[in-house]
This record gives C-alpha cells, sequence and structure tokens, in this order.
C-alpha cells in the first residue's frame, strides 16, 4: 500500500474537482459544500443533481452557475499549476485530511500543501498571532516564543502576517524549528510582499497551508477562513498582542468553539495594541508570563532558560530595522548594511512600515523611528 504521506501531486483525489467547482459558484462557503456533499452523498452528485434542488441549498445564482465551463477551467488550470509546482492537494476524503479540522463546523473541502506534509500529524502543535502593527516589545516576545517551541520540538503555526505573525515564523525558523503558515492567498501567492524571504524558508523546511486555488490573490474576507484553520490546527493558541478589533480574537473564537485552549501575554494597561488581548484574560484566558513555563506545561518537560535567548542576526526583519533606527536616521542603503538586507526588500518593508506608522520617511530616502 502507498503511504498517503507520498502520493505525488499528480494524484489528484477523485472529489477535488468536484468540491473546489462548488466552492467556486456564488454565495457558497464551506458551509454550503458541506450542507451539498451531507446531502447528495459526493461532491460530484451535487453537481448533477436536480436543479430544482439543487437551488433550495446552495441558491437560485449557485444552481444558475453550476453548468459554467469558466468555472471549470478555472478549477483545471489551478490544479495543473499546483501539479508542476509541486503543491498536494487534500480533501475531506483523503485519510490524512488533518482531524482536527473535522470538528471544524466549516472545514475546508481541499487544502493544498506546500513543505513537509507530516507536520500535519505532529501532536502538540501551538498556534501564535497578535496584531500585524506590534509594538517591538511584542515582537521580542513573539520571536523568543518561537525559539523556545522550536528548541523544545513544538510544532509553531501563524499566519505570515507583518508584526507578530512574522516574528514568530523568524524565531522558529532561526532555531531550527517545524514551522508552519497558513496563507489568506493561494499557496503559490507572497503576502506580504515583505515576506518573500520567510515564506521561501517555510515553504522548504516547514509547511505552508492554504484552502485556496494557486494564484488567489489576498482579499479581506479570506483572512477569517484563514484564522479558523489556525485555531483548529493547533492544540493551543497564544496571543501574544490584540487590539480591541483584531482578527486576532476572531482566531480565539474558533479556538474555543473547538475547544483548544487560549493563553495570553499581559500587556500595558495603556497600551491600544493590548486592549484586546488584555481584554481576554478578563474572560479567563490563561496569562502566559513565563516562556519557560509555557513550554514545560506543553511538554512536561523542565526547559533550560538558554532556549529563550534569541540572536539578534536571528530577529525578525522589522526588529532589526526598528533597532537600528532607535537613535539615528538613517539611509536606504546604511539601513539594509545594518540589517543584512536587499536594499530593494529593505525599502519595502520600511514602505510598509511607514503606512503602519512606525518609522518616518524623510528628505534624501532617510528614515527614522516613528515617536
Amino acid at each position: 500500500m502507498v503511504d498517503a504521506l507520498t502520493v505525488p501531486p499528480s494524484s489528484i483525489p477523485d472529489d477535488v474537482c468536484a468540491l473546489l467547482t462548488l466552492d467556486q459558484l456564488p454565495g457558497v462557503g464551506p458551509v454550503t459544500v458541506r450542507r451539498l456533499v451531507d446531502e447528495f452523498g459526493t461532491g460530484e452528485r451535487a453537481l448533477r443533481s436536480p436543479l430544482k434542488q439543487f437551488s433550495v441549498l446552495a441558491g437560485s445564482a449557485a444552481a444558475a452557475a453550476r453548468g459554467d465551463p469558466n468555472i471549470r477551467r478555472t478549477v483545471d488550470r489551478a490544479l495543473a499549476v499546483a501539479a508542476r509546482l509541486g503543491i498536494h492537494v487534500r480533501s475531506w476524503g483523503c485519510p490524512d485530511y488533518p482531524s482536527r479540522l473535522r470538528q471544524l463546523a466549516d472545514p475546508p473541502p481541499v487544502l493544498f500543501l506546500s513543505g513537509r506534509l507530516e507536520l500535519l500529524t505532529l501532536p502538540n502543535t501551538v498556534t501564535i498571532v497578535g496584531a500585524r502593527r506590534a509594538t517591538s516589545r511584542g515582537r521580542d516576545v513573539a520571536h523568543r516564543l518561537g525559539v523556545a517551541l522550536a528548541r523544545a520540538h513544538v510544532p509553531v503555526a501563524s499566519g505570515l502576517a507583518l508584526g507578530i505573525d512574522g516574528a514568530v515564523h523568524d524565531g522558529v525558523l532561526g532555531a531550527g524549528g517545524d514551522a508552519i503558515a497558513v496563507l489568506g492567498t493561494g499557496p503559490d501567492v507572497v503576502y506580504p510582499r515583505a515576506h518573500v524571504r520567510l515564506f521561501e524558508q517555510i515553504r522548504q523546511a516547514g509547511l505552508l497551508i492554504s484552502e485556496f486555488l494557486p494564484g488567489t490573490m489576498a482579499a479581506p474576507y479570506h483572512f477569517p477562513r484563514r484564522n479558523r484553520i489556525l485555531a483548529a490546527l493547533s492544540t493551543a493558541t497564544v496571543v501574544v498582542e490584540a487590539g480591541r478589533k483584531s482578527g486576532s480574537l476572531i482566531t480565539v473564537d474558533h479556538a474555543l468553539d473547538v475547544g483548544r485552549d487560549v493563553w495570553v501575554v499581559p500587556g500595558p494597561i495603556d497600551s491600544a495594541t493590548c486592549a484586546g488581548s488584555n481584554r481576554l484574560l478578563l474572560d479567563g484566558a490563561y496569562p502566559l508570563v513565563d516562556i519557560g513555563e509555557f513550554v514545560a506545561t506543553l511538554t512536561g518537560r523542565p526547559v533550560e532558560m538558554d532556549t529563550m535567548t534569541a540572536r539578534p542576526e536571528n530577529s525578525a526583519p522589522e526588529t532589526r530595522l526598528l533597532t537600528a533606527l532607535a537613535e539615528d536616521t538613517l539611509q536606504v542603503d546604511e539601513l539594509a548594511s545594518r540589517v543584512r538586507m536587499p536594499i530593494s526588500a529593505t525599502l519595502a518593508l520600511l514602505t510598509t512600515m511607514e503606512l503602519h506608522g512606525e518609522v518616518e520617511r524623510m528628505p534624501g530616502m532617510r528614515f527614522r523611528r516613528a515617536a
């Protein structure tokens, strides 16, 4: 018997095309796809079912589009891209579809996976999330959490966003750990572009997960969908920093729905970036006040304190830039040299950080840390 984890990407399970076609219909999402499959038995039978019955469950717009050849061509092209890029495809019907995701009310009908599939089966995975506009303190804590969990051989999942997510991934990878990124884009699309290095490192050494067709660009409604996967994939979720309207709170809601533990790093009471996460502590989340104790609780083993020591050269790019700008106003080329990044990547990240209010652009392409 062929091990399911070694099936080549070109071997597309029989139900994948039908499930993806259903998911592409207007007004149809994972909940409706599941309802259709429950009613008709398979995705293929749902697509061939009487129009009136289909319309009752999926809506008239979806019923009208069911025979649109453009939708099937879109799915076929996406699957061809997946096969060409070595991206694995797993549906509900596959034996190695992550069992934890089945606990969701709306599990993704199909997953696109790039990297080490065995990471889906490891126990005690931890999800770490937080603010995109994180403070330097928050990024430092996230990075040290990533380092400590990596050295304790605990897989770590996050969302590849700016801020906390990037710092976590950077810490895990720098310590040689198992990094999992759940994407709000197709599995071949880097977002944000500032994290192209992290994307490639995770693809090669960790695992990228997406429920969206290859080539799918970022959209606001994609990220709440991504967050439910982050929550269900792990045995515990950690929030480092989150404002009152942070998307991280959506992740927490999903985590609680599927019975996962939620941990929160306490923050300053006058920090807007921590207003949402501090509120979670009032609601009963576990306070994460010591990284060593937290990791020991997860693993059941004591943790040496030197596992929390982060090497400056391995810190997240945003953290390194802000550290370099702590006291000086610097030109892009000098900054790039100090943080050991290409000038183009440095400028792209500085532009994003400027939009987030973290740095200020001065005449002559000089930058300084925002007050």
